[in-house]
């Protein structure tokens, strides 16, 4: 609904035919909703598959006749709210050179997946006392990606080992000492400060690039003579956020364009704000703008940026993407306080396209270009190499246009992901009832054949998501735009407070795609649909936000994003203690680390541990 133009497209086309026819930190992977005993296929290849080592293992047969596996399992957990490790089941054979390459090369699900040079990488291991001690060490693969982390960076380059004090070609790695049996114990790679060792390829000891691929994790037995089983369980692996990467507010809470920030604060809550930014196409143009007054202020700035508006599109005719990802690039060095960023709105409206219906349809093939030269002109700005961008929203609820090449939403949607591929860093929707009664929210009605698979209201966002690729779904999700597909009643009637309930609801599974913010569309008096002035509305959103409601998943007292309330946490409170600002030991997000965030961290010390 970037404009009224293109809700009001996107209604009307849909109901004719239907007439007619009768979206920091990086949590990877917890292997969660995957089907129990699934071997071999998420994220590890069982113990066998690497030739490297497969002739150090006792048996290389089937997992269900012995121990060779990589195997989903619900005998252990340490996700919050999961059920659910992959178990590792392996045997040496009693080569005095043996060690283990559990290889992530091409793995069905989050294979090859990315991970930065410039951080720390953390896993869970839960291993049985009656499995030998070994050292563990983690090999990455030097690939150059342009990935997002955590999706799939590619499979060539040198291979270089992370960790290890000894090692080489012909002699296995030796790392880090994993000897703490029956319990879950937390392994931290500090990649930029680890030892680094080369293994394969053409490594050299160095770490080249800001990003890579966890390629494997080596396990070498401490004692290579001891031939019993190996069993080791792994579990939510995550890059840890650094110092200074940007700290977003904690809640789900949102809006379409500032203004109403003051409800948000009246009840001690920040919020997300959607901007949206006409650019033009002028590589000349250098201006941009600065958030930090709502960033300083403790909101979440995401920016979505158009071309223009109706007639003249939200991305502008093919000739100029080059003009414009440069202009893209101009806005973003000369802007301050953002780093998440939207290219283009609903490109499969036509009211969205250069010209309008009469114009240049914007097809998946246009916009999978366009998206890239402007997520490679951002990216390679200094200070924005982390940027999260992202691809626009589609018109939900639209209608295929064939005659312009435009399938119907939801392929086109799955489509443009699918070819953008692993260069992008958040899924971006829009989600709307078509009315304001509050039970739409949690209505599973269907619309009418042919899309009788799809939701008629709020819940299509599980339409959407159910579309984005496995490889995908540890990315942040946000609905930028919800209504009730009118203009408000201006009624407190709860279907703002159900809204919200019905995302927190579905965050609390950790086998889904995690939505981090609902913004409610729209705040100014630009069109019907504001919210500016209409007050039993803004109670309604006031009355949402008394709930604690956090996309994030970890205790509240985890301060480092490890998942873990410890003494680091700890201590990184009280060493901040005093200081204003918000940052992630300001734990209540007040914009002051004081009592109220020591005894958070006390009150969930251990947790997660």
């Amino acid at each position: 609904m970037g404009t009224h133009l293109g809700r009001l497209w996107a209604s009307s086309a849909l109901a004719a035919t239907l007439t007619t026819a009768a979206t920091a930190q990086c949590e990877i992977q917890h292997f969660e909703g995957y089907s129990n005993g699934l071997n071999g296929v998420v994220m590890f290849r069982q113990p066998s598959f690497s030739g490297t080592t497969s002739g150090f293992l006792a048996y290389t047969g089937a997992c269900s006749s012995g121990p060779n596996c990589a195997q989903i399992s619900l005998e252990r957990n340490r996700t919050p709210s999961g059920s659910r490790a992959l178990k590792v089941v392996w045997r040496f054979n009693g080569n005095p050179r043996a060690w283990l390459r559990l290889t992530t090369n091409n793995t069905l699900y989050y294979g090859n997946p990315t991970i930065s040079f410039q951080r720390r990488l953390s896993l869970w291991l839960y291993v049985p006392s009656d499995t030998p001690d070994f050292y563990l060490t983690l090999g990455v693969r030097e690939t150059q990606t342009k990935a997002a982390c955590g999706a799939n960076g590619g499979a060539t380059g040198g291979i270089e080992w992370v960790g290890a004090t000894q090692g080489s070609a012909t002699s296995p790695p030796i790392g880090k000492r994993i000897s703490q049996k029956d319990r879950w114990v937390q392994v931290v790679f500090d990649l930029p400060n680890e030892p680094v060792l080369p293994f394969a390829g053409d490594a050299n000891a160095i770490l080249d690039g800001r990003t890579g691929v966890l390629e494997h994790l080596a396990f070498t037995p401490v004692d290579p003579a001891d031939t019993r089983p190996y069993t080791v369980y792994i579990d939510d692996i995550r890059v840890l956020p650094n110092e200074s990467d940007p700290v977003d507010p904690p809640w789900i809470f949102g809006l379409h364009e500032p203004g109403g920030e003051f409800a948000a604060v009246a009840e001690g809550k920040r919020i997300w704000i959607l901007f949206t930014e006409a650019l033009g196409a002028d590589p000349n143009n250098q201006t941009g703008r600065d958030y930090r007054p709502y960033t300083n202020s403790g909101h979440g700035v995401i920016v979505r940026l158009n071309y223009g508006y109706h007639p003249n599109g939200t991305l502008p005719p093919s000739a100029q993407y080059a003009n414009f990802a440069q202009r893209v690039a101009n806005f973003v060095r000369n802007s301050h306080g953002a780093h998440i960023w939207i290219i283009g709105n609903e490109t499969n409206l036509p009211v969205e396209w250069p010209g309008g219906e009469s114009g240049e349809p914007i097809t998946v093939a246009r916009y999978v270009q366009v998206f890239r030269m402007c997520r490679d002109a951002i990216r390679s700005i200094p200070g924005h190499e982390d940027d999260w961008v992202c691809a626009a929203p589609v018109g939900t609820y639209a209608p295929p246009f064939p005659q312009y090449g435009i399938p119907g939403f939801l392929d086109y949607w799955a489509q443009m992901l699918e070819a953008i591929g692993a260069e992008q860093d958040g899924i971006i929707l829009h989600a709307y009832t078509h009315g304001s009664d509050p039970n739409n929210i949690f209505s599973e009605t269907r619309m009418q054949p042919p899309y009788d698979q799809v939701y008629l209201h709020f819940r299509v966002y599980r339409n959407l998501l159910s579309r984005v690729s496995p490889s995908l779904r540890h990315l942040p999700a946000f609905i930028t735009e919800t209504n009730q597909g009118e203009p408000w009643t201006n009624t407190n009637n709860g279907w703002i407070k159900n809204a919200y309930r019905e995302i927190h609801t579905w965050n609390q599974n950790p086998a889904n795609q995690a939505i981090w913010g609902v913004c409610l569309y729209r705040w100014p008096q630009i069109d019907p649909y504001y919210i500016e002035g209409k007050w039993n509305t803004i109670q309604d959103w006031r009355e949402a936000m008394r709930n604690d409601y956090r996309w994030r998943r970890d205790a509240v007292g985890d301060t480092d994003g490890d998942g873990c309330v410890d003494d680091a946490d700890l201590l990184g409170v009280l060493f901040a203690f005093g200081q204003r600002g918000y940052t992630r030991y300001d734990l209540n997000w007040d914009g002051v680390i004081d009592d109220a965030d020591l005894l958070q961290v006390l009150f969930a010390f251990g947790q997660g541990c």
